[in-house]
Protein backbone atom coordinates (compact mmCIF):
# COMPACT_ATOMS: atom_id res chain seq x y z
CA UNK A 1 0.00 0.00 0.00
CA UNK A 2 1.75 3.53 -0.90
CA UNK A 3 2.36 5.72 1.69
CA UNK A 4 -0.59 7.79 0.89
CA UNK A 5 -2.82 5.10 1.15
CA UNK A 6 -1.28 4.39 4.64
CA UNK A 7 -1.93 7.96 5.81
CA UNK A 8 -5.99 8.19 4.59
CA UNK A 9 -6.30 4.84 6.40
CA UNK A 10 -4.36 5.73 9.76
CA UNK A 11 -6.65 9.15 9.83
CA UNK A 12 -10.04 7.05 9.03
CA UNK A 13 -8.74 4.91 12.13
CA UNK A 14 -8.27 8.01 14.31
CA UNK A 15 -11.17 9.22 13.74
CA UNK A 16 -13.42 6.27 14.23
CA UNK A 17 -11.18 5.40 17.69
CA UNK A 18 -11.22 8.94 18.78
CA UNK A 19 -14.65 10.22 18.03
CA UNK A 20 -17.07 7.95 16.78
CA UNK A 21 -18.49 6.01 19.93
CA UNK A 22 -18.57 9.15 22.36
CA UNK A 23 -20.78 10.72 19.21
CA UNK A 24 -23.07 7.42 18.85
CA UNK A 25 -23.06 7.63 23.14
CA UNK A 26 -24.63 10.94 22.85
CA UNK A 27 -27.05 10.03 19.71
CA UNK A 28 -28.03 6.85 22.22
CA UNK A 29 -28.95 9.07 24.87
CA UNK A 30 -31.04 11.27 22.74
CA UNK A 31 -32.74 8.43 21.09
CA UNK A 32 -33.46 6.63 24.63
CA UNK A 33 -34.63 9.88 25.77
CA UNK A 34 -36.90 10.07 22.91
CA UNK A 35 -38.66 7.05 23.69
CA UNK A 36 -39.27 8.06 27.07
CA UNK A 37 -40.51 11.56 25.57
CA UNK A 38 -43.21 9.42 23.67
CA UNK A 39 -44.13 6.74 25.76
CA UNK A 40 -44.17 9.28 28.94
CA UNK A 41 -41.17 9.63 30.77
CA UNK A 42 -42.74 9.24 33.76
CA UNK A 43 -44.43 5.96 32.87
CA UNK A 44 -41.38 4.29 31.40
CA UNK A 45 -39.55 4.89 34.64
CA UNK A 46 -42.01 3.42 36.25
CA UNK A 47 -41.62 0.04 34.34
CA UNK A 48 -38.25 0.07 34.67
CA UNK A 49 -37.90 0.48 38.15
CA UNK A 50 -40.87 -2.23 38.68
CA UNK A 51 -38.27 -4.74 36.42
CA UNK A 52 -36.57 -7.40 38.46
CA UNK A 53 -32.84 -6.62 37.90
CA UNK A 54 -31.82 -9.74 37.93
CA UNK A 55 -33.43 -9.95 34.39
CA UNK A 56 -30.97 -7.34 33.52
CA UNK A 57 -28.04 -9.55 34.66
CA UNK A 58 -29.28 -12.70 32.72
CA UNK A 59 -29.20 -10.43 29.56
CA UNK A 60 -25.74 -9.80 30.26
CA UNK A 61 -24.79 -13.25 31.05
CA UNK A 62 -26.64 -14.39 27.61
CA UNK A 63 -24.97 -11.35 25.73
CA UNK A 64 -21.59 -12.92 26.82
CA UNK A 65 -22.19 -16.24 25.81
CA UNK A 66 -23.17 -14.67 22.67
CA UNK A 67 -20.29 -12.79 22.15
CA UNK A 68 -18.30 -16.47 22.94
CA UNK A 69 -20.18 -17.84 19.70
CA UNK A 70 -19.04 -14.85 17.50
CA UNK A 71 -15.80 -15.13 18.97
CA UNK A 72 -15.57 -19.08 17.53
CA UNK A 73 -16.54 -17.91 14.41
CA UNK A 74 -14.19 -14.94 14.30
CA UNK A 75 -11.33 -17.37 14.85
CA UNK A 76 -12.81 -20.06 12.48
CA UNK A 77 -12.50 -17.54 9.85
CA UNK A 78 -8.97 -17.33 10.61
CA UNK A 79 -8.06 -20.61 10.71
CA UNK A 80 -9.50 -21.43 7.22
CA UNK A 81 -7.60 -18.56 5.68
CA UNK A 82 -4.57 -19.77 7.38
CA UNK A 83 -3.80 -16.64 9.32
CA UNK A 84 -1.89 -18.55 11.87
CA UNK A 85 -2.94 -16.34 15.52
CA UNK A 86 -2.30 -17.72 18.92
CA UNK A 87 -5.63 -18.17 20.25
CA UNK A 88 -5.33 -15.14 23.06
CA UNK A 89 -3.68 -12.96 20.77
CA UNK A 90 -7.15 -13.28 18.40
CA UNK A 91 -9.30 -13.27 21.51
CA UNK A 92 -8.23 -9.99 22.42
CA UNK A 93 -8.61 -8.68 18.83
CA UNK A 94 -11.73 -9.46 18.70
CA UNK A 95 -13.10 -8.68 21.92
CA UNK A 96 -11.52 -5.11 21.38
CA UNK A 97 -13.01 -4.93 18.19
CA UNK A 98 -16.04 -4.97 19.85
CA UNK A 99 -15.69 -1.19 20.96
CA UNK A 100 -16.36 -0.77 17.28
CA UNK A 101 -20.13 -2.06 16.85
CA UNK A 102 -21.51 1.78 17.77
CA UNK A 103 -19.71 2.33 13.70
CA UNK A 104 -22.30 2.64 10.83
CA UNK A 105 -22.81 -1.08 9.69
CA UNK A 106 -20.56 -1.96 12.83
CA UNK A 107 -17.68 -1.14 10.13
CA UNK A 108 -15.23 0.30 12.17
CA UNK A 109 -14.93 -3.51 12.69
CA UNK A 110 -12.47 -3.34 10.34
CA UNK A 111 -10.32 -1.87 13.20
CA UNK A 112 -10.03 -5.90 13.87
CA UNK A 113 -7.43 -5.89 10.58
CA UNK A 114 -5.38 -2.73 11.68
CA UNK A 115 -5.01 -4.59 14.90
CA UNK A 116 -3.22 -7.73 13.25
CA UNK A 117 -1.43 -5.99 10.77
CA UNK A 118 0.38 -3.80 13.21
CA UNK A 119 0.45 -6.80 16.59
CA UNK A 120 1.26 -9.98 14.68
CA UNK A 121 2.59 -8.55 10.60
CA UNK A 122 -0.76 -9.91 9.23
CA UNK A 123 -2.07 -8.53 5.81
CA UNK A 124 -4.97 -6.49 6.38
CA UNK A 125 -6.11 -7.03 2.75
CA UNK A 126 -6.26 -10.53 3.65
CA UNK A 127 -8.28 -10.08 7.14
CA UNK A 128 -10.96 -7.36 5.96
CA UNK A 129 -12.55 -9.83 4.57
CA UNK A 130 -13.28 -11.88 7.77
CA UNK A 131 -14.82 -8.52 8.89
CA UNK A 132 -16.95 -8.41 5.74
CA UNK A 133 -17.99 -12.10 6.16
CA UNK A 134 -18.98 -11.78 10.12
CA UNK A 135 -21.62 -8.83 9.23
CA UNK A 136 -22.85 -10.88 5.97
CA UNK A 137 -23.67 -14.24 8.15
CA UNK A 138 -25.38 -11.85 11.16
CA UNK A 139 -27.06 -10.61 8.33
CA UNK A 140 -28.03 -13.72 7.03
CA UNK A 141 -29.08 -15.10 10.68
CA UNK A 142 -30.61 -11.91 11.94
CA UNK A 143 -32.83 -12.23 8.98
CA UNK A 144 -34.03 -15.74 9.27
CA UNK A 145 -35.36 -14.35 13.30
CA UNK A 146 -36.69 -11.81 11.42
CA UNK A 147 -38.49 -14.41 9.27
CA UNK A 148 -40.20 -16.04 12.19
CA UNK A 149 -42.58 -12.95 12.24
CA UNK A 150 -43.40 -13.90 8.64
CA UNK A 151 -43.87 -17.60 9.24
CA UNK A 152 -45.54 -17.57 12.81
CA UNK A 153 -47.21 -14.09 12.63
CA UNK A 154 -47.99 -13.06 9.08
CA UNK A 155 -46.32 -9.89 9.80
CA UNK A 156 -44.81 -8.02 6.68
CA UNK A 157 -41.05 -9.05 5.97
CA UNK A 158 -40.08 -6.67 2.97
CA UNK A 159 -36.74 -5.38 4.41
CA UNK A 160 -35.66 -8.95 5.46
CA UNK A 161 -37.12 -10.15 1.66
CA UNK A 162 -34.45 -6.98 0.05
CA UNK A 163 -31.72 -8.38 2.42
CA UNK A 164 -31.92 -11.76 2.21
CA UNK A 165 -32.13 -11.22 -2.13
CA UNK A 166 -29.02 -8.96 -2.04
CA UNK A 167 -27.03 -11.32 -0.12
CA UNK A 168 -28.16 -14.24 -1.93
CA UNK A 169 -27.18 -12.64 -5.13
CA UNK A 170 -24.08 -10.83 -3.97
CA UNK A 171 -22.60 -14.01 -2.53
CA UNK A 172 -23.16 -15.90 -6.44
CA UNK A 173 -21.61 -13.10 -8.05
CA UNK A 174 -18.67 -13.43 -5.32
CA UNK A 175 -18.27 -16.85 -6.60
CA UNK A 176 -18.25 -16.31 -9.71
CA UNK A 177 -14.40 -16.19 -9.84
CA UNK A 178 -13.31 -16.21 -13.34
CA UNK A 179 -15.51 -13.14 -14.22
CA UNK A 180 -14.68 -11.08 -10.78
CA UNK A 181 -10.53 -12.26 -11.15
CA UNK A 182 -11.43 -10.80 -14.86
CA UNK A 183 -12.81 -7.59 -13.37
CA UNK A 184 -9.87 -6.59 -11.05
CA UNK A 185 -7.67 -7.20 -13.82
CA UNK A 186 -9.21 -4.20 -15.80
CA UNK A 187 -9.33 -2.02 -12.61
CA UNK A 188 -5.27 -2.14 -12.60
CA UNK A 189 -5.00 0.24 -15.44
CA UNK A 190 -7.18 3.16 -13.39
CA UNK A 191 -5.33 5.52 -11.72
CA UNK A 192 -5.30 5.17 -7.90
CA UNK A 193 -7.09 1.82 -7.91
CA UNK A 194 -4.19 -0.06 -9.58
CA UNK A 195 -1.95 1.03 -6.86
CA UNK A 196 -4.12 -1.61 -4.84
CA UNK A 197 -3.80 -4.07 -7.42
CA UNK A 198 -2.48 -6.82 -5.10
CA UNK A 199 -4.53 -5.86 -2.39
CA UNK A 200 -8.30 -6.38 -4.00
CA UNK A 201 -7.21 -9.36 -5.43
CA UNK A 202 -5.87 -11.06 -1.49
CA UNK A 203 -8.87 -9.44 -0.43
CA UNK A 204 -11.17 -11.23 -3.12
CA UNK A 205 -9.69 -14.47 -2.91
CA UNK A 206 -10.01 -14.21 0.98
CA UNK A 207 -13.60 -13.07 0.61
CA UNK A 208 -13.92 -16.36 -2.26
CA UNK A 209 -13.05 -18.79 -0.05
CA UNK A 210 -14.79 -17.28 3.21
CA UNK A 211 -18.45 -17.70 1.51
CA UNK A 212 -17.83 -21.17 -0.08
CA UNK A 213 -20.53 -23.29 1.16
CA UNK A 214 -18.84 -25.52 4.13
CA UNK A 215 -17.79 -22.32 6.26
CA UNK A 216 -20.89 -20.10 4.84
CA UNK A 217 -23.11 -22.91 7.10
CA UNK A 218 -20.66 -23.41 9.66
CA UNK A 219 -20.73 -19.47 10.60
CA UNK A 220 -24.22 -18.94 9.86
CA UNK A 221 -25.06 -21.34 12.22
CA UNK A 222 -23.02 -20.03 14.85
CA UNK A 223 -24.64 -16.55 14.23
CA UNK A 224 -27.98 -18.37 14.78
CA UNK A 225 -26.78 -19.46 18.31
CA UNK A 226 -25.25 -15.60 19.32
CA UNK A 227 -28.17 -13.76 17.96
CA UNK A 228 -30.35 -16.13 18.71
CA UNK A 229 -29.37 -15.76 22.67
CA UNK A 230 -29.77 -11.61 22.45
CA UNK A 231 -33.53 -12.34 20.87
CA UNK A 232 -34.53 -14.86 23.79
CA UNK A 233 -32.77 -11.87 26.30
CA UNK A 234 -35.39 -9.79 25.18
CA UNK A 235 -38.40 -12.14 25.74
CA UNK A 236 -36.74 -12.74 29.21
CA UNK A 237 -37.04 -9.32 29.41
CA UNK A 238 -40.76 -9.22 27.95
CA UNK A 239 -41.17 -11.54 30.43
CA UNK A 240 -39.97 -10.00 33.44
CA UNK A 241 -42.70 -6.68 32.62
CA UNK A 242 -45.24 -9.66 33.87
CA UNK A 243 -47.06 -9.99 30.19
CA UNK A 244 -47.76 -12.65 28.10
CA UNK A 245 -45.09 -12.83 25.79
CA UNK A 246 -43.20 -16.01 23.52
CA UNK A 247 -40.00 -16.83 22.65
CA UNK A 248 -40.65 -16.14 18.97
CA UNK A 249 -42.00 -12.81 19.89
CA UNK A 250 -38.57 -11.90 21.68
CA UNK A 251 -36.46 -13.37 18.40
CA UNK A 252 -38.84 -11.72 15.95
CA UNK A 253 -38.45 -8.37 17.15
CA UNK A 254 -34.87 -8.35 17.99
CA UNK A 255 -34.29 -9.90 14.53
CA UNK A 256 -36.28 -7.36 12.43
CA UNK A 257 -35.20 -4.50 14.84
CA UNK A 258 -31.57 -5.48 14.16
CA UNK A 259 -32.10 -6.04 10.72
CA UNK A 260 -33.07 -2.49 10.17
CA UNK A 261 -30.86 -0.90 12.27
CA UNK A 262 -28.25 -2.53 9.61
CA UNK A 263 -29.44 -1.57 6.74
CA UNK A 264 -30.09 1.96 7.97
CA UNK A 265 -26.31 2.65 8.41
CA UNK A 266 -26.55 4.73 10.99
CA UNK A 267 -23.94 4.33 13.95
CA UNK A 268 -25.22 1.20 15.56
CA UNK A 269 -28.42 1.20 13.97
CA UNK A 270 -29.59 3.79 16.31
CA UNK A 271 -33.07 5.05 16.43
CA UNK A 272 -33.94 2.62 13.47
CA UNK A 273 -33.29 -0.49 15.26
CA UNK A 274 -35.27 1.55 18.90
CA UNK A 275 -37.94 3.01 16.87
CA UNK A 276 -38.72 -0.71 14.75
CA UNK A 277 -38.58 -2.48 18.25
CA UNK A 278 -41.18 -0.12 19.77
CA UNK A 279 -43.36 -0.29 16.81
CA UNK A 280 -43.25 -3.81 16.33
CA UNK A 281 -43.88 -4.60 20.16
CA UNK A 282 -47.15 -1.83 20.12
CA UNK A 283 -48.76 -4.24 17.39
CA UNK A 284 -48.68 -7.13 19.16
CA UNK A 285 -50.62 -5.06 22.37
CA UNK A 286 -47.71 -3.96 24.74
CA UNK A 287 -48.02 -0.66 26.48
CA UNK A 288 -46.22 2.32 24.97
CA UNK A 289 -44.31 2.25 28.47
CA UNK A 290 -43.18 -1.28 28.91
CA UNK A 291 -42.49 -0.94 24.64
CA UNK A 292 -39.96 2.01 25.40
CA UNK A 293 -38.76 0.06 28.00
CA UNK A 294 -37.99 -3.25 27.13
CA UNK A 295 -35.96 -1.97 24.12
CA UNK A 296 -33.74 0.59 26.09
CA UNK A 297 -33.11 -2.49 28.36
CA UNK A 298 -31.92 -4.74 25.17
CA UNK A 299 -30.23 -2.06 23.86
CA UNK A 300 -28.01 -1.28 26.80
CA UNK A 301 -27.90 -5.05 27.49
CA UNK A 302 -26.56 -6.07 23.83
CA UNK A 303 -25.57 -3.17 21.97
CA UNK A 304 -23.88 -0.68 24.94
CA UNK A 305 -22.63 -3.49 26.62
CA UNK A 306 -20.46 -5.02 23.63
CA UNK A 307 -19.10 -1.82 23.44
CA UNK A 308 -18.24 -1.33 27.37
CA UNK A 309 -16.73 -4.38 27.28
CA UNK A 310 -14.56 -3.94 24.45
CA UNK A 311 -13.12 -0.89 25.25
CA UNK A 312 -12.39 -2.92 28.62
CA UNK A 313 -10.66 -5.17 27.05
CA UNK A 314 -8.61 -2.91 24.65
CA UNK A 315 -7.79 -0.37 27.43
CA UNK A 316 -6.90 -3.94 29.75
CA UNK A 317 -4.21 -4.69 27.05
CA UNK A 318 -2.86 -1.23 26.18
CA UNK A 319 -2.16 -1.00 29.86
CA UNK A 320 -0.61 -4.51 30.21
CA UNK A 321 1.32 -4.73 27.02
Amino acid sequence: MSDHGEAVVDRGRTVVRDHGIWLTALLSVAAFLGLAIYANVGDVMDALAALNWRTFATVIGLSTVGYGFRFAKWHYYLRHLEVSVPLDASAITFFSGLMMVVTPGKAGEVWKAWFLREARGVPASKTTSVVGAERVTDLVALSAMAALGLLVYSRSSLPVTVVVATIVVGIGLLQWRRACLEILGRLEVFPIVGDYATELERFYESAYRLFQLRPLIVSTLLSLAAWGLEGIALWLVLDGFGLETTVVIGLFVFGLGSVIGAISMLPGGLAAAEASMVAVLLTFGYPEAVAAAATIVIRVGTLWYAAALGTTVFLTYKATR
